[in-house]
């Protein structure tokens, strides 16, 4: 099999359709189908099951997609230590907080000394951020929680406190003014992330520490969008936990309020999540210094 076929098995696989794949490749779906019936004929074993309806990878599929990804990477490797090309690229995954209230002025500072360096920015949660750095599918993540698994590094960059989230109006703000309990704030309509957001993990570390079934609660919506959940607050759908760098802005604008956690130790950290066992590349190790020397971490 050649470097070809595995990037078409690789694009497959990330893109989970073979019309797909062929449009990124530039090749046509019976060229597409011709790769990976190659390296199926070669390896003597079916990678993938093809329906009507969907693409999935056999047992073996996932164990070859693990060796391709790391050829990849090599491949990757290799060009960008003696290419001749100025630019350099990598891909930082960042969940949904990082992405959105760390990373555009953590990469506009870099940007200024770093011109020939091309990021490209993966928002997601954080759980499948800490997938796509296990997958070899991003590089560098900055994430809102930790793993146990022994592969990856995590390097805390950043602290923030959780804060309870309501609507900017009389009824709250009389609430904020008379200091009620955050048990009782809690009894209200309730929006939560997504499952896999780190906000959510923490979230439910606070409500259990706070002596509060789960049960209890009045769930009324989840959003996979810091932005989304802050307007469905806005609009008075109902309260939310969220982290006080992503709504510094809003609290200054008496556009949303935010209740302080007196009886629970509600800080949060934001870590960077890479590969333990793998030496990064130049550009990579390059912004990890630089993120820890600009947060102000050793």
């Amino acid at each position: 099999m050649d470097l070809k076929q595995l990037e078409t098995f690789i694009t497959v696989v990330e893109w989970d359709s073979f019309s797909e794949a062929a449009k990124r490749l530039y090749l046509t779906q019976p060229t597409i189908s011709t790769h990976i019936k190659q390296i199926e004929n070669e390896l003597n074993t079916k990678l993938l099951k093809r329906t009507t309806k969907k693409l999935e990878l056999t047992k073996e599929g996932r164990e070859f997609y693990t060796y391709a990804k790391s050829i990849s990477r090599i491949m990757q490797s290799i060009e960008d230590s003696f290419s001749k090309k100025n630019i350099t690229t990598f891909n930082i995954g960042a969940s949904s907080v990082p992405a959105t209230y760390i990373l555009p002025s953590l990469l506009a500072k870099y940007h200024k000394s770093h011109i020939q360096t091309l990021i490209n920015i993966i928002q997601s949660d954080s759980m499948t951020t800490i997938d796509g750095v296990l997958d070899g599918s991003i590089n560098l993540g900055i994430v809102g929680m930790t793993t146990m698994d022994k592969d990856l590094k995590f390097e805390k960059i950043l602290s923030d406190r959780l804060v309870v989230v309501t609507p900017y109006n009389d009824y709250y703000k009389a609430l904020k003014k008379n200091n009620i309990k955050i048990n009782s704030i809690l009894k209200e309509p309730i929006i939560f992330r997504e499952q896999g957001s780190g906000t959510l993990k923490e979230s439910m570390k606070m409500i259990d520490a706070l002596g509060i079934s789960k049960n209890s609660l009045n769930l009324i919506a989840t959003a996979n969008s810091t932005e989304t959940l802050k307007q469905c607050i806005r609009s008075g759908l109902g309260i939310s936990i969220m982290s006080k760098l992503s709504v510094e802005e809003e609290i200054n604008n008496n556009e949303l309020i935010a209740f302080k956690i007196d009886d629970f130790e509600s800080v949060r950290h934001f870590y960077l999540v890479y590969r333990a066992n793998t030496v990064l590349s130049e550009p990579v190790m390059d912004f990890v210094k630089f993120t820890k020397r600009c947060l102000n971490q050793n």
